[in-house]
């Protein structure tokens, strides 16, 4: 979904190059909604219930400043929200991956990751969730940021960072940058100079970031390897069975994948399970 956002009143000409786009995931509840109204200073991204969300269901936003070179595209996706998923949970992130794939593609690539999470401990869902972005959809390829939220009532909120380093990366999470932050201004503006100094942060994050080239988007060889991670790793019963007709109409009628392309990923997946078994 594309929600068209216009901030602090920019013309957006076809002779600028176009803005860096960053995906943002994260648990729900973590603050990804948040942190899209934080970078925007306006209150544009509705927080989710998350009871009508599809895992890897992404909003994109465009936000653009009287600063072009601050502008940004930010894809605000669910992510998952335990370790696993059913099958109908799989055929549905399926065709949420391919939405994303396929818009990322058409917006030039991807130049970061914005993985969202709260101060606390690394559990299995955040460490799902660092696999199914970094590691499945975009192949480790991607720079990572992390975005740790909820540090407001920290007496120095970088501190967070320096006390807790060793457990993020002993969970396998390694960053290429990271901010600590808090996305709310709080009761009665309690925490906005917080608030401000945390805006000021994320944005030369994403400045820095997006001087960077962005990492181009093969849709088939993501889409394929999405199909194949996801199944291996997040889904608890092997082999397709009867599934297998029900993701063929999935991938042919809901992705838009021709049959012989369809058949062909369906015979991939087959023989990897084959070889796991």
């Amino acid at each position: 979904m594309l929600v068209k956002v216009t901030h602090e009143r920019a013309s957006i000409m076809s002779s600028q190059p176009r803005p860096p786009n960053f995906i943002i995931f994260g648990e729900m509840g973590v603050g990804k909604s948040s942190l899209v109204n934080l970078i925007a200073g306006d209150q544009l991204a509705a927080s989710s219930s998350g009871a009508q969300s599809c895992t890897l269901e992404s909003t994109e936003y465009p936000i653009t400043f009287s600063d072009s070179q601050l502008n940004v595209n930010l894809f605000d996706t669910v992510g998952l929200d335990s370790p696993t998923m059913n099958n109908a949970g799989y055929l549905d992130a399926l065709v949420k991956a391919h939405e994303l794939i396929v818009s990322l593609k058409n917006r030039g690539g991807v130049h970061g990751l914005l993985f969202c999470i709260k101060a606390g401990r690394v559990s299995n869902t955040i460490q799902q969730n660092y696999r199914l972005f970094f590691e499945f959809l975009c192949q480790e390829q991607v720079p990572l940021a992390l975005v740790i939220t909820n540090l407001e009532n920290e007496e120095n909120m970088d501190n967070w960072w320096t006390m807790n380093k060793a457990h993020i990366e002993n969970s396998g999470i390694v960053p290429v940058t990271h901010v600590c932050i808090t996305t709310i201004k709080g009761y009665q503006n309690a925490y906005e100079a917080r608030y401000f100094e945390s805006r000021k942060k994320v944005l030369n994050m994403l400045k820095e970031l997006g001087n960077r080239d962005a990492c181009s988007v093969d849709v088939g060889s993501w889409f394929t390897r999405m199909c194949k991670k996801l199944r291996e790793f997040l889904v608890p019963t092997k082999g397709l069975g009867r599934s297998r007709q029900k993701m063929l109409q999935t991938l042919t009628k809901r992705c838009k994948l021709r049959k012989e392309d369809a058949v062909q990923l369906l015979q991939k997946i087959h023989v990897d399970e084959e070889r796991l078994t």
